[in-house]
């Protein structure tokens, strides 16, 4: 089976915001950027100390981003998508190409390592110790991927950082123990002063659990923004 590409996204949220942008992210923007043709699956993940947030888009092709169904979401956001830009901060967003994965499940536990080189040159030293790792059940899954060019300002955040020639390490299980040393000895074997990442999953959706995945884009939730408006 071919590797899905991926979207991963880093953000904050304003002190007071968190529980509407729960409510929010949960029932209308991630099934909404769901629902968009080349969406596959997505996963909403929470820092393990802290308030930030991590997101995961896997997609069929990175080309999902360029089509004009996405565009309208960026474009012509929802009163409520609108709303909530307002309350986010700390945004960062890489597209990757998939370099290598191998998952045997779906982990509570997941942490991430940002760095800065091609993937294809950070696998030549990590595979043999990923797939070690795999093998011994330290983790659940791995995945690699990453840019191989530098990105573009995204128009929704035009002064997030522009992704650079980076790579991506995802790694699964269900305590952080096991991928967290893990991601520490990845980042010493490249020589990278890269700072693990630990999440905790909120939400696992996949394009085909939507109320109606054949719609490009789905029903905006006006009701509930409306109750946080009421208080």
């Amino acid at each position: 089976m071919t590797a899905p590409s991926f979207l991963a996204l880093w953000n904050g949220v304003q002190p007071g915001r968190q529980d509407e942008y729960e409510n929010w992210h949960s029932t209308e923007h991630m099934p909404e950027r769901l629902g968009t043709p080349g969406f596959l699956a997505a996963r909403r993940y929470r820092a393990a100390t802290g308030d930030d947030y991590f997101t995961l888009y896997e997609m069929e092709m990175l080309a999902a981003l360029d089509s004009a169904a996405y565009a309208a979401l960026m474009h012509q956001p929802t009163s409520w998508s609108l709303r909530m830009r307002q309350a986010m901060t700390g945004f960062r967003r890489l597209p990757c190409l998939p370099a290598w994965h191998c998952r045997t499940g779906l982990g509570g536990t997941l942490v991430t390592l940002r760095l800065d080189l091609p993937a294809d040159a950070a696998l030549e030293t990590l595979r043999p110790i990923l797939e070690e790792a795999l093998h011994q059940g330290a983790v659940f899954g791995a995945v690699l991927g990453g840019s191989d060019a530098a990105g573009k300002p995204y128009p929704v955040f035009p002064d997030a950082p522009v992704p650079g020639v980076e790579c991506l390490l995802l790694l699964e299980g269900s305590e952080a123990a096991g991928p967290l040393a893990l991601a520490q000895r990845c980042a010493a074997a490249l020589a990278q002063d890269a700072t693990p990442q630990i999440w905790r999953l909120l939400q696992s959706l996949r394009r085909s659990e939507l109320p109606d995945p054949m719609l490009a884009r789905q029903p905006s939730r006006d009701d509930l923004m409306r109750r946080w408006l009421l208080g």
